[in-house]
């Protein structure tokens, strides 16, 4: 792990310079300032369902993108025969877009019209960023192309986000915390002041969360390794 603070950099670089940063940045001041402005008329399952489907998951679409700029600049194939691990490898996406997800979070927490629950909101959303990047890398090492990635990333995720909408029963049956898209937008749902959560519920929902993001990630590093090698 000790190349872990110069993979850091190079995907902060790497996102700076293909306007990740600023792309993004833009689309949630935009969705801030209409929070500003219409926050009281917004419903706080509406500003969930936002937060879910974008910041929350929006490290699947832009892993896929950063992997396959990466493939096509050559990086992947000089990573190969580096002493660079999949594990460093996977660490260093993962937190620089987790962290861009949490930033923009936290910009549509604040925007938001009434009281936000930050720690369960913030967890939530850290542990649904890193199911989604977990998943995504197995699925952006199958495509060739960043347009190829984007289409056909859709077709996979939309099975798995589609039934989340069942987080908004309220209360929540107790059989839909085995499914970790309805527990994570449930843990948004009810940090933004959405349906009620018992103390047991929320405990179970957070390990829930947990030990689908680290299976999520150990399916990567797993996808990573027959790419980088084992070192």
């Amino acid at each position: 792990m000790s190349a872990l603070p110069t993979l850091l950099l190079h995907d902060l670089r790497l996102q700076y310079r293909y306007g990740i940063h600023a792309a993004y940045g833009t689309v949630i001041v935009l969705y801030g300032a209409f929070l500003v402005f219409a926050g009281p008329y917004v419903p706080d399952w509406a500003v969930g369902l936002l937060i879910f489907s974008d910041p929350s998951a929006l490290g699947f679409f832009f892993l896929g993108g950063l992997v396959l700029l990466e493939k096509g600049e050559g990086v992947r194939a000089a990573l190969a025969i580096s002493p660079v691990s999949a594990r460093a490898y996977l660490a260093a996406k993962t937190l620089t877009l987790t962290a861009l997800a949490l930033a923009a979070v936290v910009v549509l927490g604040l925007a938001k019209s009434g009281p936000v629950n930050w720690p369960l909101l913030l967890a939530g959303v850290a542990l649904t960023s890193v199911f989604y990047i977990g998943i995504g890398v197995p699925i952006a090492l199958r495509f060739k192309t960043v347009n190829g990635y984007l289409l056909g990333s859709a077709l996979f995720l939309a099975p798995v986000i589609i039934p989340a909408g069942l987080a908004l029963l309220d209360p929540l049956p107790m059989a839909l915390l085995a499914y970790p898209p309805v527990i994570q937008f449930r843990l948004t749902l009810v940090a933004l002041g959405y349906g009620t959560a018992g103390t047991l519920e929320l405990v179970l929902m957070l390990a829930c969360a947990s030990i689908a993001a680290a299976a999520a990630l150990l399916f990567a590093h797993h996808a990573l390794q027959s790419e980088l090698g084992r070192k």
